[in-house]
């Protein structure tokens, strides 16, 4: 049999199986009838009506189907939870790193030093050596590793024997003012030296301000703002936390911030070695050789010797570089004399001025 029709078919499942089972020639002529309108209920009918094609294979058939449809229906559905219990869980997530944020938020403060972030009128005024000329704090450094092992390799007591005895005369006994000196504990930040003021003064603090940054949340979402809040209030800082972070500002050569920072100290201290002889050396690097000068001069004049020598050298270098020749060699000649570490170097000087 031949069609030219589409395929539309007119036949059901009901109506085969009715074919096979019926003996009612009119419900049979109908369904022959329902065939003829398409090639394919006609075949689909005439092969069903074969005595090879049992009951049988129909209902394999039917068991083949149901059990696919059946995997499908679960698959989906596991799909559809799988699918769901994400979105649940990342929401779940979402919403617990939200409320960390806020707790996070609601209890954070960051402290800042004044010196900071506001550094004195004065200070910010002042001009850098350039860098070349700069005292950094390699030349400190290796100066004071060479002085250490120089001291460690010296017998004291035969440098004492070896010294020139001079006649004090009577005069001078009368209007000599012996001076109480005394060569401090050290100890080393940033392989630099400074005298143990923890062995020397009771609980050591400084005073300071410090900007307090607050807030709370803007806005939580992906991103969270804060409003922030400052108050500014005077703190104690214990002095070796303070001197810390103030000799890593320096060794990073931070001059004005270190600067500002010495000052605060000595504001506390006023004879504070550690403040003036570094203190001096900043002043040096932004140019400012009399302020150099008169802090080398103070560290000189402290009880504690751990800087004489240093603090001479570099008083002296200061003079030098404010064009006082007369004064500079003159204490050039007292380095010299004193046969220290830097004699050589001053001898150096004191030939070409």
């Amino acid at each position: 049999m031949n069609s030219n029709k589409p395929y539309q078919t007119n036949l059901s499942r009901e109506d085969i199986e009715l074919y096979r089972s019926t003996t009612d020639e009119a419900v049979k002529h109908r369904i022959e009838k329902d065939s003829l309108e398409n090639d394919f209920d006609a075949d689909a009918l005439e092969g069903w009506s074969m005595p090879s094609t049992a009951p049988l294979n129909l209902k394999r058939l039917d068991k083949k189907f149901k059990s696919t449809s059946k995997l499908y229906i679960w698959g989906t559905a596991i799909l559809v939870v799988g699918i769901i219990t994400s979105i649940v869980l990342f929401n779940n997530k979402k919403t617990v790193d939200n409320q960390k944020t806020i707790l996070t938020a609601e209890s954070s403060s960051i402290k800042v030093e004044q010196t900071d972030v506001v550094t004195p009128a004065k200070i910010e005024a002042m001009q850098e050596l350039p860098k070349k000329q700069q005292i950094t704090i390699q030349t400190i450094v290796k100066d004071f590793t060479i002085q250490k092992t120089e001291e460690k390799n010296t017998d004291k007591t035969e440098v004492i024997d070896n010294l020139p005895i001079t006649k004090i005369e009577e005069a001078e006994k009368e209007t000599a003012l012996i001076k109480e000196t005394t060569l401090g504990k050290e100890i080393y930040l940033y392989d630099m030296k400074l005298l143990d003021y923890r062995a020397y003064r009771s609980k050591p603090k400084i005073t300071t301000k410090q900007m307090v940054l607050t807030g709370t949340p803007a806005n939580v979402g992906e991103t969270t703002e804060l409003e922030e809040a400052t108050e500014w209030k005077n703190v104690d800082i214990p002095y070796i936390e303070y001197v810390s972070k103030t000799m890593e500002l320096f060794s990073k050569g931070q001059n004005k911030k270190a600067l500002s920072r010495f000052q605060v100290i000595l504001e506390t201290y006023p004879d504070d070695v550690n403040a003036n002889f570094y203190a001096g050396l900043c002043y040096y690097n932004l140019k400012e050789f009399t302020s150099a000068v008169s802090a080398f001069n103070q560290c000189i004049d402290s009880k504690y010797t751990n800087f004489n020598e240093e603090a001479e050298w570099y008083a002296a270098k200061s003079l030098l570089a404010n064009g006082k020749k007369s004064e500079a060699s003159t204490l050039f000649q007292k380095i010299i004399t004193a046969n220290g570490y830097y004699a050589a170097q001053a001898k150096k000087i004191v030939a070409n001025l």
